[in-house]
């Protein structure tokens, strides 16, 4: 089965990095969808998410997340309320589904000691993301699959 992981080049584990405190988070949006997510960090530094389109086949394609490290917001980005929860560091999960034969890590869920998740996911609309439980980014949640036809794997 062929394999699609995050792509993550940062010099710490990813799981590291996003297990982190978050005070804030911000999203750039394209024609009303989100384009990508940074998640922002006490430290003033943030961890920026979005979805890159992948080819399995013949006019079958599905979306892969991406993570960068960033120093700043840019300009166009909207910041949105975090729940104080968030600021204790969380519990990773990542969002894998099976597509055509392979392997995919399309989604990553955010949860907090309160039980509070927040869900971020490859979009039906591609190159962009699905975003649960921040109800001020937006209230349409189309992820590209169905929830529940991702496996939820732990990430440490």
């Amino acid at each position: 089965m062929k394999e699609f992981p995050f792509v993550w080049t940062g010099p710490k584990p990813l799981s590291a990095e996003l297990g982190m405190p978050i005070d804030s988070m911000s999203v750039g949006f394209f024609q009303s969808w989100p384009q990508w997510v940074t998640l922002w960090r006490p430290d003033g530094t943030g961890i920026k998410i979005h979805s890159e389109m992948v080819d399995l086949a013949e006019r079958i394609e599905v979306g892969v997340l991406h993570f960068d490290c960033v120093e700043s917001p840019a300009a166009d980005e909207v910041f949105a309320e975090m729940k104080p929860a968030f600021g204790g560091g969380v519990m990773l999960s990542k969002l894998v589904v099976v597509d055509s034969g392979a392997s995919v890590e399309s989604g990553i869920v955010l949860t907090a000691r309160s039980g509070d998740e927040i869900v971020v996911v490859a979009n039906a609309f591609p190159c962009n993301l699905a975003i649960r439980g921040v109800p001020s980014i937006t209230e349409i949640f189309e992820p590209e699959h169905p929830l529940d036809t991702y496996t939820r794997v732990a990430m440490s």
